[in-house]
């Protein structure tokens, strides 16, 4: 599982812009748009391995927009919080899940306005409040966290074990 997540979350973007870096400078523009996670800015309990993939897709997207700004290319990092989809099993939309497609509009509208980004103006309010609890009791804010990750852990494994 964890060679997994490293492949997907890390080793494809390395690899991917490899790829696609020398045509975009070669063209003088292009937008590179990699996708990371509000995990990475978060306390993620039960998500550590997923997190600090995450965590290299910031660090790894900031490296390469100071590399390629001067050649035209946008780099943007996108790090969502839940969102309805077949992976994070949400169902219904809510005002902190919204479908794919109000996430995908509102996270396109942001390219070239910011290089690092929830994508999600919901999203953001979430991150900025769970980093000021943080800020001013860390420990309630670890255990907010992991009560939300282990009730989601147990929703997807009661789905799990009824298949």
């Amino acid at each position: 599982m964890m060679d997994t997540l490293v492949k997907a979350n890390m080793v494809s973007m390395i690899r991917m812009s490899g790829l696609v870096m020398p045509g975009m400078v070669k063209r003088g523009r292009g937008v590179v748009i990699n996708i990371g996670s509000a995990s990475s800015d978060l306390p993620s309990p039960l998500l550590s391995v997923y997190a600090a993939s995450k965590a290299f897709v910031d660090k790894f997207s900031e490296s390469l927009k100071m590399e390629y700004e001067k050649s035209g290319i946008i780099v943007q990092v996108v790090k969502p919080g839940f969102v309805c989809s077949n992976m994070s099993q949400i169902r219904r939309s809510t005002f902190l899940a919204p479908t794919a497609k109000k996430f995908v509009q509102s996270a396109l509208s942001t390219v070239g306005v910011s290089s690092n980004t929830t994508g999600f103006f919901p999203h953001d309010l979430l991150v900025m409040s769970v980093n000021m609890i943080k800020e001013i009791a860390q420990p309630f804010a670890v255990w907010l966290v992991l009560r939300t990750m282990e009730k989601s852990r147990a929703r997807f494994l009661k789905k799990y074990k009824s298949q």
